[in-house]
């Protein structure tokens, strides 16, 4: 009777973690478009886990991100947000958060303001980046960007600031990106 309940236990196990990775992977599929990606995380059970698993079809669609572990807060059509945690793998010898952790923190949350306007019809690449540093980084950064265009198509910018615990501008960036109609 044991052997019947845990083998019932396994077997269910394994179908959940099925079931799990099929839903995981047809929601990767919809990553050309982030926010409706977002929206269909926004169910009940799974809503209290959006962020971590959001972070893993991030992750799967841009490797790079990987290693920085980042979590997007919240997405909304033009605006992106998100935290990057200092870990002491993306320090510096200066003992704060690496500058190109950042950098690609910042490119990460504007990109995503930026790809939630886009429709399938658009392609965009980024060509500049500049980036601005004010203090040290250390703790939980915050990274917000907003990006609303007069007009889509052609070089637009798109910035985005991160700020410290204490509310203390840390750096912002500048993507420029141009944007072509395909």
């Amino acid at each position: 009777m044991e052997k019947t309940t845990i083998a019932a236990l396994i077997i269910t196990s394994i179908a959940i973690l099925i079931g799990g990775f099929t839903f995981l992977a047809n929601k990767a599929k919809m990553l050309r478009n982030p926010l409706q990606a977002w929206n269909e995380l926004n169910k009940p059970i799974i809503r209290h886990f959006r962020p971590l698993i959001y972070s893993y079809f991030i992750e799967f669609k841009n490797p790079f991100v990987k290693c920085i572990h980042m979590r997007i807060t919240s997405l909304e059509e033009g605006n992106c947000s998100g935290v990057l945690k200092e870990q002491k793998k993306i320090h510096n010898p200066f003992n704060c958060i690496h500058a190109a952790a950042l950098c690609t923190f910042a490119e990460t949350i504007g990109g995503l303001a930026v790809l939630t306007k886009l429709t399938k019809n658009h392609r965009a690449i980024v060509t500049k980046i500049n980036m601005e540093y004010y203090k040290k980084a250390r703790g939980l950064i915050t990274g917000t960007s907003t990006f609303s265009p007069k007009e889509l198509i052609g070089t637009q910018e798109c910035e985005t600031i991160l700020k410290d615990q204490s509310s203390d501008i840390v750096a912002k960036a500048t993507v420029v990106w141009n944007i072509r109609s395909s």
